[in-house]
């Protein structure tokens, strides 16, 4: 007779625990249909145009953390107020390096008229019909050469390399002795 409470006992506790378990199903069911679509928060919430901004400021803070710094002279030099020798020299050879110049002329044993012309550094022979600088040569004749360039005709005449400048010129200083 006591397994029969027993076994009352145990289906009792189970439909009691099923209920249970459908009043918590209920509740959450109910809970969830009382979210609404959109949130009472939604005039807080952030818009495109600030998003792009803290995008914009993210990316630049990450260029920042990337780049590596160089130095390629020692920002305590005196230098680079006062311009020494050396650099006048320097800035000499570069102007001398951007000039386009006829360096000379001459035909060849095979009668070719040939241009040799100084540009970039560097000292190269040139025929007609050559390019040089997007600039075509059409003629070379004794000591200047006929260039077009977009239709229109320059001429290049022989020049020397520019004077170095008197600070730089090593002919130009006086040696003094002291005997």
């Amino acid at each position: 007779m006591e397994t029969r409470y027993i076994k009352d006992f145990t289906i009792a506790l189970i439909v009691i625990i099923l209920f249970v378990f459908l009043l918590k199903t209920v509740s959450v069911v109910n809970t969830a249909q009382a979210v609404p679509a959109e949130s009472r928060y939604k005039d807080m919430a952030i818009d495109a145009q600030l998003i792009d901004q803290i995008q914009q400021i993210e990316h630049s803070i990450r260029d920042r953390m990337d780049f590596l710094f160089t130095v390629t002279r020692d920002p305590l030099e005196q230098n680079l107020v006062v311009r020494t020798r050396i650099d006048l020299e320097q800035e000499w050879r570069r102007q001398v390096e951007a000039i386009i110049r006829l360096a000379a002329t001459y035909i060849d044993e095979n009668g070719n008229r040939r241009a040799a012309i100084a540009y970039a550094g560097e000292t190269r022979l040139y025929a007609i019909g050559d390019s040089i600088n997007n600039n075509r040569i059409v003629d070379i004749d004794v000591g200047t050469i006929t260039l077009t360039y977009q239709g229109r005709e320059n001429t290049l005449e022989l020049k020397p390399i520019p004077p170095k400048p008197a600070q730089i010129d090593d002919r130009s200083r006086t040696q003094e002795y002291i005997w």
